[in-house]
């Protein structure tokens, strides 16, 4: 029988695919028993694990839900959006729904919480750092079409590194805002920003699952979309979605969408827990396309 006990937990990135982890986790959470001393995040998963530390993943649902009810388009839609903006809203709009979700109870939890550390990467090059990602992303395409894994290789290659940030401190030092927003960053679309005097971007450029530093013990690791080589090892377990997820990351207008990504989470955290033996006192769910979900023992 699997061991089901995980001292820590990983959340890949994938913008508003990342209600999938809230889904899943409102089913697991308990049956599980799920507590764990060391937690990483990566690119929207740093947000998705800043909710999970705070109890804040059904105020995210519904701060960002809202948000979106009163968007209509993805780009901007007049020259002062564009002003203030550039093409797209996205950015200013992430800064505004984490600010809401993560208020200042929230943060006080994380400092307080277990060991957090979220993922961020830098661009090969300070000197126009923005434009200078063109081939990253491309590199990162590559690699997730022909690689299939969450294992990224091809843009570190390109010179691009990473750093796993101390989020505990972060919030404790009032960044923790900063630190999340930062973690999302997906060039060229959106604007470089800073951490500690360094331009960064999107972790999940370099890594879908980062893992903690310590590396020890039992890994739960969530992800945001299927893979078609998940690694083999006895020390971790990845769990996917069982199908495509409904939510588009860069789709900031359709509340449904990730109303109904959160419902295949939890519908995908029954048949989980279903699948290892564990029965579940979970409400019913909408989505019943579980028949897909797989999780497969896997290195770090």
């Amino acid at each position: 029988m699997t061991d089901l006990n995980f001292e820590q937990l990983v959340f890949s990135g994938g913008g508003t695919r990342c209600f999938w982890h809230g889904g899943f986790l409102e089913t697991v959470r308990r049956p599980l028993a799920l507590t764990p001393a060391r937690i990483a995040g990566v690119s929207g998963g740093a947000l998705s694990a800043s909710c999970f530390i705070a109890g804040r993943d059904e105020t995210l649902l519904e701060v960002m839900g809202t948000t979106f009810d009163r968007r209509s388009q993805n780009i901007a839609t007049s020259w002062n959006e564009v002003q203030a903006d550039g093409l797209t809203p996205h950015q200013r709009m992430y800064r505004e729904i984490v600010a809401e979700t993560l208020d200042r109870q929230a943060i006080a939890a994380i400092a307080d919480g277990p060991s957090f550390q979220v993922l961020l990467a830098h661009p090969p090059t300070r000197r126009l750092p923005k434009w200078s990602t063109f081939p990253l992303m491309a590199a990162y395409l590559l690699d997730l079409a022909v690689r299939s894994t969450p294992k990224v290789v091809l843009p570190t290659a390109l010179g691009t590194d990473q750093i796993l940030v101390d989020a505990r401190q972060a919030a404790r030092d009032g960044r923790l805002i900063d630190l999340v927003c930062s973690a999302a960053v997906i060039p060229p679309v959106f604007n470089i920003e800073g951490w500690n005097g360094r331009p960064v971007i999107d972790g999940g450029m370099t890594s879908k699952a980062p893992m903690p530093d310590p590396n020890e013990g039992r890994t739960l690791i969530l992800l945001t979309r299927r893979f078609r080589h998940l690694p083999q090892s006895e020390s971790c377990i990845y769990v996917e979605p069982s199908e495509a997820v409904p939510a588009d990351n860069i789709d900031y207008t359709n509340r449904r969408k990730i109303e109904d990504t959160w419902r295949q989470g939890a519908s995908d955290g029954k048949a989980f827990l279903l699948r290892h033996g564990l029965g579940t006192d979970a409400p019913a769910f909408a989505h019943d396309k579980t028949h897909g979900t797989r999780d497969a023992h896997a290195s770090g």
